[in-house]
């Protein structure tokens, strides 16, 4: 039976590594309201690199290499622990401070559509950067991409995909 994938329930991140591919939401929390049309899923074409002989015209060898798999959303409601999460800094006093580095972080991701399927990433690169309107019609939103990383830990695969199960 087939599965049609759609709408957006949740994105949810927490630091560190799972300990196995098992959808287990402990720990982990929204980063805000994803703003509307931006949630989306990428995975770019994988590379091949041919090896030819000079005695025939057909590849000898073909080898080839994944393409990157990313999530991008833009959060419509950032708060300033928000801000701490994504781009490092420090909040004292209500007064969140930008840090003087860029940040290196890295969460594990589950996203949860309204129904279909669910997507579990043990280890992604965020990356965030803030896209602002100041107008009657525009909104400060943080765009996400989320790059997914090989993993750390041993036995763990770098997705992992499953069904949302029906509720009555």
């Amino acid at each position: 039976m087939s599965t049609i994938t759609l709408g957006l329930s949740a994105i949810l991140g927490k630091t560190g590594e799972p300990a196995r591919g098992n959808f287990n939401e402990t720990g982990y929390t929204r980063y805000g309201l994803t703003y509307q049309d931006t949630a989306k899923m990428t995975q770019e074409d994988g590379e091949e690199t041919e090896f030819y002989s000079e005695e025939n015209d057909d590849p000898e060898e073909i080898i080839t290499k994944a393409g990157k798999t990313t999530f991008a959303f833009s959060i419509m409601n950032p708060d300033l622990a928000c801000l701490k999460r994504l781009f490092g800094g420090e909040i004292a006093a209500d007064i969140y401070a930008y840090p003087d580095a860029t940040a290196d972080v890295e969460e594990s991701l589950i996203i949860v559509p309204r129904k279909g399927l669910k997507f579990q990433v043990p280890r992604a690169k965020i990356k965030a950067k803030f896209n602002g309107e100041f107008s009657k019609k525009g909104l400060l939103l943080l765009e996400v991409t989320a790059t997914v990383q090989k993993p750390h830990t041993d036995g763990l695969k770098k997705l992992y995909v499953t069904v949302i199960k029906k509720t009555t």
